[in-house]
């Protein structure tokens, strides 16, 4: 389901093409419980959950918290690639609006558009998720433009909204449940308030992996 966000920042990024990896800090210190530990949980260091903290708010991995799975298969692909989780149009992007608005009986567009090829998104759910588009319970529903295998999506402001990492701990190799509170918090579409809450995500990768998250 949408979650309408309390707090939004409009624009679109458009310079990251594919999903950026934990920073380096982050990278060696978050293994640090798994290797001095044999037990879990072991609980993070400030300066680990602040690397989760900086992950986190990049464009492609925030709207992997606003909703709640117990499967990342079951992920909401609508806010996660709201604004292209930080990827990139194709270079084509002109002829493919003009076939978008041909599509739906327009002349121009009104607000921002997002547009992602099929690959795109294909290689970021495996990269964040490691599973495929095909894999996913939820549909993406975007106008699907077949002749450029691409999906168009016209909106307004963003959906982005600061996640403060409030906690941590190791819980596997390379596996962690992150806490975290929204600065304004989010409303689902039944007028419930969350004002947080844990993702679990998996460094084994060059990318963070989610696994589950849960809102509060």
């Amino acid at each position: 389901s949408v979650l309408f966000i309390m707090s939004a920042l409009s624009g679109c990024g458009d310079k990251i093409v594919r999903p950026t990896e934990l920073p380096a800090a982050s990278s060696n210190s978050a293994q640090t419980p798994s290797a001095e530990a044999d037990n879990y949980p072991a609980e993070l260091s400030q300066a680990e959950i602040s690397d989760f903290q900086n992950a986190f708010s990049d464009d492609e991995n925030y709207g992997f918290l606003l909703s709640a799975y117990d499967d990342a298969r079951d992920v909401d692909l609508y806010q996660v690639f709201y604004t292209g989780a930080g990827m990139s149009g194709p270079d084509n992007s002109e002829e493919i609006i003009d076939a978008y608005l041909a599509s739906i009986g327009e002349t121009e567009l009104f607000t921002d558009c997002t547009i992602l090829t099929y690959t795109q998104i294909d290689d970021f759910l495996l990269a964040k998720t490691g599973y495929s588009l095909s894999d996913m319970t939820k549909s993406l529903n975007w106008e699907y433009v077949a002749q450029y295998d691409v999906f168009v999506h016209q909106h307004g402001d963003t959906n982005y909204i600061t996640a403060n990492c409030t906690g941590g701990r190791a819980v596997g190799p390379d596996l962690y449940e992150i806490d975290y509170e929204f600065n304004g918090g989010i409303y689902d579409n039944d007028g419930n308030l969350f004002n947080g809450g844990t993702a679990t995500v998996n460094t084994a990768g060059a990318a963070i992996k989610f696994v589950s998250n849960t809102l509060r």
